[in-house]
């Protein structure tokens, strides 16, 4: 069985987690170490996915 690269790890991590609904705000691969840091409630933006350009249309 082939082992898997750190960075193939760490993305189906991210994946495993957002699929999950949880969102992440960092990764981090350090040799094969991989630390991800998750979003708190508190820290999303409210108004990410608002279109918030003025001017011409």
């Amino acid at each position: 069985m082939p082992a898997i690269k750190p960075e193939q790890r760490a993305l189906q991590m991210l994946d495993a987690f957002e699929n999950a609904g949880r969102a992440v705000s960092r990764v981090v691969i350090d040799g094969r170490r991989i630390e991800i840091e998750l979003l708190r409630g508190d820290d999303r933006d409210e108004f990410d996915r608002i279109d918030m350009r003025h001017g011409k249309t």
